[in-house]
């Protein structure tokens, strides 16, 4: 089950997002973390269709906003976690052990 990866989390403001660029490629992404099990791409586009935005706050980092928390709207909220998977493609994941 992917989707509570998109699922907004308590005291946070919208989604953490890397964009794709020479400087943050899959893996680096992924080292940046202590367990990652993959990174998934979304094109900005199919979020805004959801009634969803991404707020840059960097070059290379931005905020998915728009997502209600799972205690306010749960219906809501794993509907666009669910569409968000639906979106998502795998473009990396770490070599089995």
């Amino acid at each position: 089950m992917l989707y509570p990866a998109y699922l907004l989390r308590e005291n946070e403001g919208g989604l953490s997002v890397n964009l794709a660029s020479p400087q943050c490629l899959p893996e680096d992404c992924a080292a940046k973390f202590r367990n990652c099990y993959g990174v998934a791409s979304l094109k900005v586009g199919d979020i805004r269709q959801l009634g969803l935005d991404v707020v840059l706050d960097s070059r290379t980092h931005g905020i998915i906003i728009g997502l209600p928390y799972r205690e306010d709207n749960p219906f809501l909220a794993e509907r666009l976690a669910y569409l968000l998977v639906k979106y998502s493609f795998i473009v990396w994941k770490p070599a089995k052990m």
